[in-house]
């Protein structure tokens, strides 16, 4: 009978107390018998019942469970382990020959597992204008309509205060990046907030002792520079609540609902949602103000910016291979013939690729294709004509006599051996300098002259059995030592050793063939290259052998 019956239920009664009988109310309302009877019973019920806010216990008698048998076995295991899961309980008691469901493990363990206590709320970080900042990456699978799909590392800089956030898009997370994105986030907000609170991240803490963090030294020379602490927390999201929440507004607002053409209309598209719809986002925490609003009451509480921005460029040494190319990220660029097989500094900036020689005159200038673009850059005057098939004889003639006698003489047996295909081999053998030593090169070349082994793979094989292979991280140590005994320094060297006395430093107008002093990785400095002023330490340099 439907709740809402309240007049038939009353006109029941009436009758009845009128002194009707149950078949007369049930011919007078076009009803049954028993619902009278019913009506009329559940009346009384309810005028000679006690009233209570608590539900009536059931009276009936519980059905027996097949878990019954196994009641004291689950008592033990949740008083033993008491975060023990339902699924893990009912695996033991499968084990023990319990053949019924999961279902009926679940709700008993609900029923007789002790409730935890009510947690209290995390506390909220204060508010201080222009105090603290909070940084971090998330990584995102970006499928373009023009384009491959990518993987793209998310740079995100939140103040606390005002929460005005900053986003953009790298290829990686590491620690020029990094640094850029900062250079961006302090160019919009105009200024950097005082303090910045970082996870375990490698650019910014290289490892832990005990509590306290071993920071990157690059990584406070930008800070230093910019005049922020770097705060590390290990193992704590909850102290950087606003930056991990962006990233959650940056999937919800930005990437739902949105196509990108290319890598160029992502970024269009994200400094468009920032400007329109990120930034005038009320707050219903701060009384509907937006965060513009807020920001204009702690932007001149931000530290202010320098005179010109920090130099966030990797330096590094490359090998300008026998075709004329230096590679870097899986794209190649281009360089005039004469700094073949040449180690020569390079300068990565965001955009830009430049190039040096010894006394740091820029020698070409590129623009930074993709990382892992496979593309080839290649500027007016560097490929000359029949650059396809590589240096002609008299420039191999001059690469050789440069580095011994007996490579000369190797070269010479070459052209009378195998005239056609002389500057093909020649080439290749130019091309092992990548790996071997001169001095290896040299005794290879020896051997092969008095043996006749005139042709490259001959060379490799005599190489693979009798030297050593070198990479260019082996001018490390040698780099390190003369920073350490700067007046161990010599100055330019024969082009024979390159292998082996790297000089550090520049010396200005060294002739073609002087040595350089050859960097090892992120955490070490090119003293010739601190293209960094006001402030900034220099640049870290890296070699990849």
């Amino acid at each position: 009978m439907s709740p809402l019956d309240e007049q038939f239920i009353y006109d029941v009664v009436r009758l009845r107390r009128e002194g009707m009988t149950k078949r007369a109310i049930a011919r007078a309302l076009h009803i049954s018998r028993n619902t009278v009877k019913q009506v009329i019973q559940r009346h009384q019920e309810t005028r000679e019942a006690e009233h209570s806010a608590l539900p009536r216990a059931c009276s009936q008698r519980p059905r027996p469970s097949k878990l019954d048998f196994f009641r004291t076995q689950i008592d033990e295991l949740l008083e033993k382990y008491p975060d023990i899961t339902a699924q893990r309980v009912f695996e033991i008691l499968r084990e023990k020959g319990f053949d019924g469901g999961y279902t009926g493990v679940k709700v008993l363990v609900r029923t007789i597992r002790p409730k935890k206590p009510p947690e209290p709320s995390l506390q909220t970080p204060p508010r201080v204008p222009g105090e603290m900042g909070e940084c971090d990456w998330s990584p995102y699978d970006v499928t373009f309509t023009h384009a491959p799909p990518r993987t793209l590392q998310a740079f995100g800089y939140t103040l606390r205060y005002s929460t005005r956030k900053f986003y953009a898009f790298f290829e990686s997370n590491g620690l020029h990046p990094l640094m850029d994105g900062h250079l961006h986030a302090f160019e919009r907000f105009g200024g950097a907030a005082r303090q910045c609170t970082y996870d375990s991240q490698k650019p910014v803490v290289l490892r832990w002792e005990g509590q306290q963090p071993i920071f990157n030294p690059r990584f406070i020379d930008f800070a230093t520079f910019y005049e922020f602490v770097a705060v590390a927390v290990r193992h704590a999201p909850n102290r950087k609540p606003r930056v991990e929440r962006a990233f959650w507004e940056l999937v919800l607002s930005f990437f739902r609902g949105r196509s990108f053409r290319d890598l160029a209309d992502l970024k269009a598209q994200l400094v468009q949602w920032m400007d329109t719809i990120a930034d005038l986002r009320p707050l219903k925490r701060m009384r509907q103000r937006t965060r513009l609003e807020l920001f204009a009451e702690e932007q001149p509480l931000l530290r202010p910016l320098p005179r010109h921005p920090y130099d966030t460029a990797r330096v590094l040494y490359r090998l300008c291979d026998i075709e004329g190319f230096i590679a870097w990220e899986g794209n190649w660029y281009s360089l005039p013939y004469e700094y073949v097989t040449e180690i020569i500094p390079v300068r990565v900036t965001e955009n830009e690729l430049f190039v040096y020689r010894a006394d740091l005159t820029c020698i070409a200038r590129h623009p930074l294709f993709p990382r892992g673009a496979q593309q080839y850059s290649i500027l007016p005057g560097h490929r000359p004509r029949q650059a396809e098939r590589g240096a002609d004889l008299d420039q191999l003639r001059v690469a050789f006599g440069q580095i011994d006698e007996k490579a000369a003489a190797f070269l010479t047996a070459l052209e009378k051996a195998q005239p056609r295909s002389a500057g093909y081999h020649a080439r290749q053998v130019l091309a092992l300098r990548e790996m071997w030593g001169s001095e290896d090169l040299v005794a290879a070349l020896e051997h092969a002259t008095a043996y006749g082994a005139l042709e490259h793979r001959a060379v490799e094989r005599i190489l693979l059995a009798r030297g050593t292979p070198r990479r260019l991280e082996q001018y490390v140590a040698r780099n390190t030592a003369l920073k350490l005994d700067p007046e161990s320094a010599a100055g330019a060297r024969d082009l024979a050793e390159y292998d082996t006395l790297p000089v550090p430093g520049t010396v200005p107008d060294a002739p073609k063939g002087a040595t350089l002093p050859c960097p090892s990785d992120e955490t070490s400095e090119t003293p010739a290259l601190k293209t960094n002023s006001g402030g900034g330490s220099g640049n870290t340099s890296s070699a990849s052998g």
